[in-house]
């Protein structure tokens, strides 16, 4: 490996772990301003801190469960349209065979009437 590839793995390491959520950065604020911890720059978590990362992860979880949800709904309702395309399709072909029925019918009727003329 390169050294800028393992500078670039290493500076993608330390933003993810930089990357806290808004109830643990409050948390990691609260702490500090109660003496808790040094200040909220120490690598040390305090009470507040770990409560918020923990409402932070549950809050995570919770959108994507509703993220899951929201996918489950559209899924199911593409396979509504698939269903009923099917059945429309299917009707539309019913349609034409009644037509073409319905035409041979006339057809032969026509041309029992023009014999019937014509005799």
């Amino acid at each position: 490996m390169s050294r800028a590839s393992i500078v670039a793995g290493v500076a993608a390491l330390a933003l993810l772990a930089g990357c806290d959520g808004a109830r643990e950065d409050a948390g990691e604020q609260a702490d500090a301003n109660a003496g808790v911890v040094s200040s909220e720059d120490t690598i040390e978590s305090g009470p507040a801190e770990t409560t918020g990362e923990a409402q932070d992860r549950a809050a995570d979880s919770a959108n994507d469960a509703a993220e899951a949800r929201a996918d489950a709904a559209e899924d199911e309702a593409d396979a509504m349209r698939a269903t009923a395309d099917q059945k429309a399709d299917a009707l539309e072909d019913q349609a034409k065979r009644v037509r073409a029925q319905a035409e041979a019918k006339a057809d032969a009727a026509d041309a029992r009437a023009d014999a019937a003329r014509n005799r």
